[in-house]
């Protein structure tokens, strides 16, 4: 079998993250990248032996590749997935899946169309401490689940909703609080100091990143617990990404403090914890090395990917689901799916 082609629109951090990724999967090659700053497109091109364009529309045709990651910023994915998708390409798309739900609507409703597969990059689930501690979940070894509760930085916020579907699934309803502060809001990224832009809701329809501070919990059925999230831009990132803790009947972790530099964080309680302890850090760039690989293998296996259109559009019903909730003061019923 040949290897697969893969293009990469956008030149950012992820940008980068995602050519490194494939450079380093033994099945992909990295041949594109595209950005409507041509500089940048040619800068980016002679760092990863690429070719540059200025053009989706062209480098679709000329490139032909088998896989297109989408690197963007947030309101700019939506006309290089749908165009990947129409010229026969599978998608990786960075987080979040869409500014809005309508486009996200519309991404998954082009992949089925399509028949191709649409992938979201929530890269810490493949962090090996939250791998263990899912595990640990599906096989029973914290006994039912009690109460769970995180606290992140606010560029945290959307990944902490992905993960706590990868560990316990949908709620069955959702209350939130918020204290808001828009000219405290951090920027849509680090690199790109650029504000986040909603569109045209008022109000908005989803947080994305929290400014001075917001507080949600999550309950669960069958069986009954909790999950509460805290998040705030003062929280200082680069000393924590996330914290969080998970209480069961029979077993508990603790997870402190997560850095870039050891996603792993430090893990006290139960028996889990001196697994979890004994591995090796796991960096941010390393999540993008199993992250995307892990979709490149799915798409190599024609297997379905580790994170779906189907989840990128959950999470970002989740976050609308809590915002509502917000923004009401009332206890907001989530259908999952």
């Amino acid at each position: 079998m040949k290897e697969l082609k893969a293009a990469i629109v956008g030149t950012g951090g992820a940008a980068r993250l995602h050519a490194q990724a494939y450079a380093r999967y033994a099945h992909t090659q990295a041949t594109a990248v595209c950005s409507s700053d041509r500089m940048r497109a040619e800068a980016f091109a002679a760092q990863y032996h690429v070719r540059a364009y200025t053009s989706v529309e062209e480098m679709l045709q000329q490139e032909r590749p088998d896989i297109v990651s989408v690197a963007t910023l947030e309101w700019d994915h939506e006309a290089p997935v749908l165009q990947s998708l129409q010229a026969g390409a599978h998608v990786l798309c960075e987080k979040i899946m869409a500014h809005t739900l309508a486009v996200g609507r519309t991404m998954v409703a082009a992949a089925a169309r399509a028949q191709r597969q649409l992938g979201v990059n929530y890269n810490y689930r493949s962090v090996p401490a939250h791998r263990l501690i899912k595990e640990q979940l599906d096989r029973g070894g914290f006994g039912a689940p009690a109460l769970c509760s995180a606290l992140t930085h606010a560029y945290l916020w959307p990944h902490m909703l992905d993960l706590l579907r990868f560990f316990f699934g949908d709620p069955v309803e959702v209350t939130g609080a918020l204290v808001d502060d828009q000219a405290l809001r951090p920027p849509v990224s680090v690199a790109s100091a650029r504000p986040w832009e909603y569109g045209d809701e008022s109000p908005a329809e989803m947080l994305y990143h929290p400014s001075v501070a917001a507080s949600a919990a999550l309950r669960y059925a069958k069986p009954d617990f909790l999950v509460n999230i805290a998040s705030s831009a003062f929280v200082p990132l680069e000393e924590h990404f996330w914290s969080f803790a998970l209480f069961g009947r029979q077993s508990a972790i603790n997870i402190y403090a997560a850095t870039r530099m050891n996603l792993n964080g430090t893990a006290t309680l139960g028996t889990l914890a001196k697994r979890i302890a004994a591995l090796p850090p796991y960096s941010y760039p390393q999540s993008f090395d199993d992250s995307v690989a892990a979709f490149a293998e799915s798409i190599w296996q024609g297997q379905p990917v580790p994170v779906t259109a189907e989840d990128g559009l959950a999470v970002l019903r989740l976050d609308a689901a809590i915002t509502r909730a917000m923004q009401t003061g009332r206890t907001v019923p989530f259908a999952g799916r």
